[in-house]
């Protein structure tokens, strides 16, 4: 039943009224005569609704002559009836069908890379390494193997401990887990000190190894030896330990700065000047002429780029 659908819609047809007192012999002669009709619908005794190809509607006229019958076309259904209705729209049809492909087809690109996570690796030098694998504005999003792209970053850049890649439509999201450098690993039996940073006064001295040289509410210089890593044995022999500790002390800090007695303060105007400009792909293409008529000025630049949606960016922008 959907397939005769299909082939009654592609190949058009009619739905007619027929009114009379002889719809009977009127249909019984459609069928001698191989017109075919379907779903036909009685609405009264002298009247009903069918519909027919739009082969077969030409055909009814003698037969409802002979029938004395009338028939009335009430719509036309069908492909062939809209491509009549819309012959003088196909270059418009053509324009809407090129807008969505063109609209899909760009929809399979990344436009959008957005790195996180780094803190001591510059994001360009991430954004270029991931260019080198693959990864870049403009890049064929349905072929991209993330895994491979990952595991290349990280042999490269040695200081990325993990990265993880998502795809969701134009945009890639790239985030970054560095790596944590570990502490120089000291023998113990190498005695360490434990030195003051700053001038102070102790306030509390807890150690845990080692041998404290000053106690609390003492007074200590920069440089000054705080805990000592050798420990002196009743035998007399050193013992060496790493020195460990927890030490509070109240410091001060002194800064001086120089500060002229005359200085410029500077207010806005209010005044506005608006320049746009339109991106394509990476063409920047300025929509002005005149340049900005202040002699000092303060620049605020905002960005709009095109999307459908929250992760399907386009390359335009304005």
């Amino acid at each position: 039943m959907f397939l005769l659908n299909i082939w009654n819609f592609l190949r058009g047809y009619v739905i007619i009224a027929v009114e009379g007192y002889y719809l009977e012999k009127f249909i019984n002669i459609c069928i001698r005569r191989q017109i075919y009709l379907w779903d036909v619908k009685r609405q009264s005794n002298t009247k009903m609704e069918i519909k027919v190809s739009a082969a077969g509607f030409k055909r009814l006229r003698p037969i409802a002559r002979k029938t004395k019958c009338r028939v009335r076309m009430k719509k036309k259904m069908g492909l062939p009836f809209i491509k009549h209705r819309n012959r003088k729209r196909v270059a418009f049809l053509i324009g809407g069908l090129s807008f969505f492909f063109i609209l899909y087809f760009l929809t399979s690109f990344i436009w959008n890379i957005e790195v996180t996570g780094n803190k001591k690796i510059e994001t360009q030098l991430i954004l270029n390494t991931l260019s080198e694998f693959g990864l870049k504005t403009g890049a064929l999003r349905f072929g991209i193997d993330r895994n491979r792209i990952a595991n290349g970053v990280i042999l490269k850049l040695g200081d990325i401990a993990w990265i993880g890649i998502d795809i969701t439509g134009t945009k890639a999201r790239v985030e970054i887990v560095e790596k944590i450098a570990p502490p120089p690993i000291i023998r113990k039996d190498v005695p360490t000190n434990i030195i003051a940073a700053k001038d102070g006064v102790i306030k509390s001295i807890i150690t845990k190894s080692g041998q404290a040289v000053v106690k609390d509410k003492d007074t200590i210089r920069r440089g000054q030896l705080l805990v000592s890593g050798i420990l002196q044995s009743k035998d007399g022999n050193p013992r060496y330990v790493n020195s460990v500790a927890i030490i509070r002390a109240r410091t001060w800090y002194e800064e001086a700065e120089e500060v002229s007695p005359v200085y410029v303060e500077e207010k806005i105007t209010g005044n506005v000047e608006n320049r746009f400009s339109v991106v394509l792909f990476s063409l920047k293409i300025n929509l002005f002429k005149s340049s900005i008529p202040f002699q000092s000025y303060d620049k605020i630049t905002l960005s709009r780029k095109l999307s459908l949606g929250k992760d399907k960016e386009l390359p335009f922008e304005i």
